[in-house]
């Protein structure tokens, strides 16, 4: 009785101990992209690659300018043109690289045409307080079209992928950067193997 009683004591150490681990491995996962490209009437894809980890977060910031006939300024921020932006050509989607594809900003989730708005950072979250769209292209954070949550439970590992389009010629989007950052828990298998390490190495203990 006794030695069972040490080893149920010893159980619960290890499942404590087990417990605290598995809260303190919740990590965040950042990756960013800075190849610049001019969409018109095109579009085109950029790679954001990330370390392993279940799914429980997902946001991205993306840094682009849509305005009349954009052109780069000395300091990347200017945009060259009075006439209007046509900002429903806005398109962005991610893809995960289990291959879910969630639609941040659709064709027409942006309906005005802002000339000389220029460069801007918009963050797209599924906290966020605002949806994304309306007349004016601006920077903060915003809900996505479609929640991000449907990577939740995904492998974060491997290659995330950026889709960026402009749906109509002239008046071109302009990317910059993107940044994708993942709030990620290590896989259930490794969790075990580490529950059971420290399981014998409270018996061991005891």
């Amino acid at each position: 009785m006794k030695k069972l009683n040490t080893w149920i004591k010893a159980s619960a150490v290890a499942l404590g101990m087990c417990c605290t681990v598995m809260g303190a491995q919740a990590s965040l996962l950042t990756a960013t992209d800075t190849t610049f490209g001019s969409f018109d009437s095109s579009s085109g894809t950029r790679t954001l690659a990330l370390g392993a980890g279940l799914v429980t977060d997902v946001n991205i910031l993306i840094d682009f300018a849509k305005c009349d006939d954009p052109s780069i300024g000395a300091d990347g921020t200017a945009c060259i043109g009075t006439g209007s932006s046509f900002n429903s050509e806005i398109v962005f989607r991610l893809t995960s690289p289990g291959g879910t594809t969630v639609n941040l900003v659709n064709a027409g989730t942006y309906s005005g045409s802002t000339p000389g708005t220029g460069r801007v950072s918009v963050g797209l979250d599924d906290e966020a307080s605002t949806a994304v769209g309306g007349s004016l292209v601006t920077s903060g954070w915003f809900i996505p079209v479609s929640a991000l949550s449907a990577f939740d439970g995904e492998n974060a590992l491997g290659n995330w992928t950026l889709f960026i389009q402009d749906t109509v010629t002239f008046d071109r989007l302009d990317y910059f950067r993107s940044t994708i950052s993942v709030t990620a828990v290590p896989e259930p298998g490794s969790m075990a193997l580490i529950g059971l390490g420290l399981l014998g190495l409270a018996a061991a203990r005891k």
